[in-house]
């Protein structure tokens, strides 16, 4: 964000695509970037539309219902889209049975993954500068969650975007968060509100891993993880 320019300036008519719009922290994300005067677009796989409290009143945001597996039809969609924030997940808690593992890993890193490569190949020169993806790949990236498949799979996911930086056209921010209270995770701690008007404030700000969490310890093991896992990735890797 330039000197004097302020978060709605940032994000006013910026095209976002949000997709688990329908949960907790998508919902919250929504209303912070209406607020911030987005076009919105909600990506959900439930079938309703999603709608969002503003100023007293109901707002209807574009909602387009699409399957894990089937990110390809979302290409012509992509195109249009300014920011990407991928947001969908799942959790299986403490299932290690193989439909468990498959699906973890299927719904929490692949799916993003070929979101991500999609939307990276709709950058070009002419509109490389407005365009960036976020992704959110949880604190579980470098602290226990409670959780095993959800720790390997959004670690999974959380190297894959560090390996993707090195070479992406346009920004790829990493949201980290810690427990808040949502139905993946009913016993969490922060509101989601709060964690999405701070993850909008601090993207406006182009910080570029974004950690929202009440875990002092995240804030020095998550940098260090990612000093060591992008510095290993550089040697040993080639573009």
């Amino acid at each position: 964000m330039g000197v004097g320019q302020s978060t709605t300036q940032f994000f006013k008519g910026k095209k976002i695509a949000v997709t688990g719009a329908s949960g907790t922290l998508g919902r919250s994300l929504l209303h912070q970037l209406h607020g911030q005067g987005a076009v919105l677009t909600a990506l959900t796989s439930r079938s309703q539309s999603i709608e969002i409290e503003a100023d007293g009143d109901s707002t209807a945001i574009a909602t387009v219902t699409w399957r894990v597996g089937e990110e390809s039809a979302l290409a012509d969609l992509l195109t249009e889209i300014d920011i990407l924030v991928l947001n969908h997940g799942v959790n299986v808690y403490g299932d290690r049975t193989p439909a468990a593992i498959e699906k973890s890993y299927e719904v929490n890193a692949f799916s993003s993954w070929r979101l991500l490569e999609l939307f990276l190949t709709t950058v070009n020169e002419g509109n490389a500068q407005k365009k960036e993806v976020w992704v959110n790949t949880s604190e579980a990236e470098s602290n226990p969650a409670l959780s095993p498949l959800y720790e390997l799979s959004k670690r999974t996911l959380g190297d894959l975007v560090t390996l993707r930086r090195l070479d992406a056209p346009c920004p790829i921010r990493k949201i980290i968060l810690g427990p808040f209270k949502s139905e993946l995770n009913p016993v969490g701690i922060m509101d989601g509100m709060q964690v999405a008007r701070k993850v909008v404030a601090q993207a406006a700000k182009n910080r570029h891993n974004i950690i929202v969490t009440i875990n002092p310890l995240t804030f020095v093991t998550f940098p260090l993880k990612e000093l060591f896992v992008s510095g290993y990735f550089q040697l040993f890797s080639k573009s």
